[in-house]
């Protein structure tokens, strides 16, 4: 079912789904939110990147959860899709985010782009001598030949898994397979992970190479990799792969625009690593008030654009349709699900539009979601007391620039506390600050 513009309660589960945009729905839904966000860091990503079309540039990406990175990401990849070779992967969809390593990272990206240019580029050759050298090298991780014809499994008998990529793929599908049984590959980078990854570095960059040569065979300038989701993997996860494996992360022969959790960016090691990387870029939330708690008119029209995009504006009054807007702080993923949940309850008491019960009912939930996430940490010995101490001393916060105490990069990471014009000054999630006036705390 297609449906681009609700026009009754029922079609909200398809314009309000809060998946990323893709190219089946980018041009119906898409809305620039430079007024909104105050600034528009991906038009200067996008000039940087044509600017520097030769280098192998290594970015850091980072914004709230739900403030819409996806969506300017794959903006990013529409803009320079015919001039460069633009893979977007997501961690997600493609490895298990609470065990992942930067060498299954690396494994099933170069797998990806290996993939992708065998079946859309068949004007890219590899030469017999550097699959060899590959195959020998995998065999010699193993101690055992590369005999899982994984390729020829997935694809059928129509593709050769003696030559070219199909053996390449055949390699770089083994280890990955390891992965999810038994992963044989982490066992072994246990013991000599720094030898094995620069191994593994130098044949991705060998292939990478060869591949980059013959790019004018198809009218490309380089190849850029956007990973997705490492800001949405578990803290401690993030913290190994950024902090203990920056140098490899950035090491690989193309350029890569690398998703990364906004709590990090206050951890004291993010300055260490930033000489690693050329550029790092925050996106900010689309601020619907200023410091002083004042709606910001610019920052809800643009949220009112974006929902009048889905939803008929006869289904939710637009003073209501402000509240939601007020209450979700600028967290698109948020105001989406308060949206939905209202609707649900119409729907359940039969009502053709969504009204202040609706309103109430869907706030009620999303507070219970947000009590549930300022609990005790076994971690760092927190209680949700102390929690709600750092919230409360934000919300009064003058200049709204909270001490960096022990727990504010928690809140941060759970979006209780959100950032608004970059990194300039912070506030409590509205929802948040309900619960703390129900606590009486403020």
């Amino acid at each position: 079912m297609t449906v681009k513009i609700a026009q009754k309660l029922d079609d909200f589960d398809f314009t309000l789904d809060t998946k990323p945009l893709n190219k089946d729905n980018y041009e119906d839904y898409y809305v620039v939110t430079k007024e909104g966000r105050g600034e528009d860091p991906i038009s200067r990503l996008i000039k940087k990147l044509r600017k520097l079309e030769d280098k192998d540039l290594k970015i850091l990406f980072s914004g709230f959860k739900g403030c819409g990175k996806s969506t300017e990401l794959y903006r990013l990849k529409r803009e320079l899709d015919n001039d460069f070779l633009i893979r977007i992967f997501s961690v997600f969809n493609n490895l298990d985010p609470n065990n992942l390593t930067i060498s299954e990272i690396l494994i099933t990206v170069m797998k990806d782009l290996f993939d992708f240019v065998n079946e859309n580029f068949k004007q890219i050759k590899l030469s017999k001598k550097l699959i060899e050298n590959l195959e020998n090298w995998a065999a010699d991780i193993y101690k055992e030949d590369i005999k899982y014809r994984y390729y020829e499994g997935k694809m059928g008998a129509g593709v050769d898994i003696k030559a070219g990529f199909g053996r390449i793929l055949n390699v770089f599908a083994k280890l990955g397979l390891d992965f999810n049984a038994g992963r044989k590959f982490k066992e072994i980078t246990k013991q000599e992970i720094n030898k094995t990854l620069s191994e593994l570095i130098l044949n991705c960059n060998l292939l990478i190479f060869e591949i980059k040569n013959q790019l004018h065979k198809v009218n490309k300038h380089n190849i850029i990799f956007i990973i997705e989701d490492l800001e949405k993997v578990a803290l401690g996860v993030a913290e190994d792969i950024f902090f203990n494996y920056s140098r490899q992360l950035t090491s690989v022969s193309c350029s890569f625009i690398y998703t990364f959790p906004i709590s990090l960016v206050y951890n004291p090691k993010y300055t260490i690593i930033l000489n690693e990387f050329d550029f790092n870029i925050t996106l900010p939330m689309i601020k619907v008030h200023d410091k002083s708690g004042k709606d910001y008119e610019p920052g809800i029209d643009s949220i009112l654009r974006i929902i009048h995009r889905r939803v008929g504006e006869n289904l939710i009054s637009l003073k209501t349709l402000k509240d939601f807007i007020r209450m979700s702080g600028g967290c698109l993923r948020d105001l989406f699900r308060m949206i939905l949940l209202a609707a649900e309850n119409a729907i359940e008491r039969e009502r053709e539009k969504i009204d202040q019960k609706d309103f109430d009912y869907s706030l009620n939930k999303l507070k219970n979601n947000y009590y549930n996430t300022i609990a005790y940490n076994e971690q760092t010995g927190l209680t949700a007391g102390d929690y709600y101490k750092i919230l409360a001393n934000c919300c009064i916060s003058p200049d709204k620039k909270p001490e960096d105490v022990k727990g504010l990069m928690d809140l941060k990471h759970n979006l209780c506390i959100l950032g608004y014009n970059g990194k300039e000054w912070y506030d409590v999630h509205p929802v948040v600050k309900e619960l703390l006036k129900d606590k009486k705390l403020i």
